[in-house]
């Protein structure tokens, strides 16, 4: 049976849409860790074969097609039972926005992408150290989080020039472990290649891919959060205590209030997010993640003792989340919405 959604009302193909994704979710995308890379990339197949990889890209180049709200509703949908293949996912999207752009060789990587290929997208921050210049990019990058193996390589340099890698041309280095994102595959990679001048990309399209990144970053944290607080609620209500559920108690269902109210307004925020208010949607990042934190850490509270077990889905949500703070870069986010802010104060 397919579970409840907390989020704003949705329409007739839209909840189509949530029924697809929890109907795969019951029947073909189970939940592994790294060491199963085989069923991560069977998971993404089975997403690009329902359409739902690249759900809302642009359907003339081969997306979905689907409007940004009813993406980010599938993409928050598919977080609450695997967030890193949720991630990957939002990873694709961005990509989409900038690969066609990239001439021959972005149409190739966009079909491939389309198909269900890992593709990391990476926001490079200032203070990292990669650099394109003559032609040539190079320098280094921490963390990549594609859920493949690897993947397509697609650089944000700045609000907009982006630049294109095939996987061939990337060196990546050996997995990283992380605090959650089971299936993130995360690894390091070395950047040191010539790059034709079409697969440097100028213009709106890499301002849009940033936006999509963090929207459905911000959407994946939603999407946990109602899935933690979901978790607390259905424990609460059949753990029973001196003879009654703990929902019985006055302190328990408040705490439960808070948290599906908390999660019913991350959900309404994110699946609101309009692609034109990049500042907006930055902004909102960093505090959707804090809030859904607190979610996930108030649902572990609500199952006591158990909810430090593993057996319980509601720790690994809470180590997701904090792992998809850092993947998101949510930070690196807050400050170009502030500096945004400060630059449109003065003007």
């Amino acid at each position: 049976m397919n579970r409840s959604w907390w989020g704003p009302p949705v329409d007739e193909d839209q909840q189509a849409v949530l029924d697809l994704v929890d109907d795969l979710v019951a029947g073909r995308l189970v939940r592994v860790g790294d060491d199963r890379a085989d069923e991560v990339d069977a998971a993404r197949s089975a997403l690009a074969e329902h359409g739902l990889w690249t759900l809302g890209a642009d359907e003339a180049g081969g997306g979905g097609g689907a409007d940004l709200g009813t993406t980010l509703l599938a993409l928050a949908r598919l977080a609450g039972t695997w967030p890193a293949l949720a991630w990957g996912s939002v990873q694709a999207h961005a990509a989409a926005a900038v690969l066609p752009a990239a001439g021959a060789v972005g149409g190739e990587l966009l079909d491939q992408v389309h198909a269900g290929a890992p593709v990391a997208v990476c926001a490079v921050g200032p203070d990292e150290g990669v650099e394109l210049a003559d032609g040539r990019v190079t320098g280094g990058l921490d963390r990549l989080d594609p859920a493949g193996r690897s993947p397509h390589l697609v650089l944000l340099l700045d609000a907009d020039t982006a630049v294109v890698l095939p996987a061939g041309d990337v060196q990546f280095g050996p997995g990283i472990r992380r605090t959650g994102l089971d299936g993130a595959l995360s690894v390091s990679a070395r950047l040191d290649v010539a790059v034709p001048a079409e697969s440097v990309v100028r213009g709106p399209q890499v301002t849009a891919a940033r936006t999509l990144l963090a929207a459905g970053a911000a959407a994946l944290a939603a999407g946990i959060a109602e899935t933690a607080a979901q978790a607390a609620l259905a424990y609460s209500a059949a753990r029973v205590q001196f003879g009654a559920p703990l929902t019985a108690l006055p302190t328990v269902r408040a705490s439960l209030l808070a948290q599906s109210t908390t999660a019913r307004s991350l959900l309404g925020t994110a699946l609101g997010a309009r692609l034109d208010r990049s500042d907006v949607v930055a902004a909102a990042l960093a505090p959707a993640f804090d809030a859904a934190i607190d979610v996930a850490a108030a649902a572990v509270q609500s199952h006591g003792g158990y909810g430090y077990m593993a057996e319980y889905l509601v720790e690994g949500l809470l180590r997701d989340l904090v792992s998809l703070r850092a993947a998101s870069g949510a930070a690196e986010a807050a400050r170009r919405a502030a500096t945004a802010l400060v630059e449109q104060g003065v003007r």
